[in-house]
């Protein structure tokens, strides 16, 4: 068995075998996209020690013949996981200058200047981030959010908007897994893929505090709703690893 050196390492590891991202990733782009933007730089780190060790290649090498354009550069920053670490003090002439360039990379110019987004995204510790977002609506006349959608389109639109999301409720990271669970299970056609990789990839630590945020927040166990939504061995499956009613 594989030995990793990190707490959280088992649960990188079932994540990485589970999904399918990890032979023939151009198949799976919006796996792709989640795993590669809801980790910190020693998770990102791990995750490519273990891709290596397990398929004897390079993930960054397989990113980048599997996808293409923007999306591959994208993916490609955060592989290289350069994040700048949380630091006590707040730099507020660098939050000024990160909000002033997303503007002016963007709504303020025809045509968007992708590769400053990529870097203040991918670089930018995530208390940083969350100061830019908050300074960018006096420049912008759209939130982060919508400023995306207005200027990329395709996967790199789900990169940034998941980088995005993830980053404005990072101080609660779990609330970010028990929405996307929630909203999986809720829609029309319940999103199969996504629940299994959310449950599936979650060590059992993480999984109960999302499992706590799932309750708090939308007032039913995350047992039951996957209970309500799912039947025969998936549901059993699911429930088995969610470990209990709440």
């Amino acid at each position: 068995m594989l030995q990793f050196n990190y707490l959280n390492s088992i649960c990188l590891y079932r994540y990485v075998t589970v999904c399918c991202v990890l032979q023939g990733l151009g198949s799976d782009e919006e796996s792709l996209t989640e795993m590669m933007c809801s980790r910190n730089n020693v998770e990102l780190v791990e995750i490519k020690k273990v891709y290596r060790e397990m398929f004897k290649k390079e993930l960054e090498k397989d990113v980048s013949g599997d996808t293409s354009g923007d999306f591959a550069k994208m993916l490609l920053a955060l592989a290289q996981a350069k994040r700048n670490e949380p630091s006590n003090v707040v730099d507020y002439e660098k939050i000024e200058n990160d909000a002033r360039a997303l503007y002016e990379a963007g709504v303020n110019r025809k045509g968007t200047d992708v590769m400053t987004w990529i870097s203040i995204f991918s670089e930018r510790s995530v208390p940083h981030l969350q100061k830019v977002f908050e300074r960018y609506k006096r420049y912008s006349p759209y939130e982060i959010k919508e400023s995306i959608r207005k200027e990329v389109k395709g996967d790199l639109e789900k990169s940034f908007l998941t980088l995005g999301a993830y980053q404005l409720c990072l101080e609660n990271k779990h609330l970010y897994f028990a929405s996307r669970l929630n909203d999986a299970m809720k829609s029309k056609s319940m999103k199969e893929k996504v629940v299994t990789r959310i449950i599936v990839s979650r060590c059992e630590v993480v999984l109960m505090k999302i499992r706590a945020e799932f309750k708090r927040s939308f007032g039913k166990s995350l047992y039951q709703t996957i209970s309500e939504h799912t039947k025969g061995d998936y549901q059993r499956a699911l429930l088995n690893l969610c470990s209990g009613d709440d």
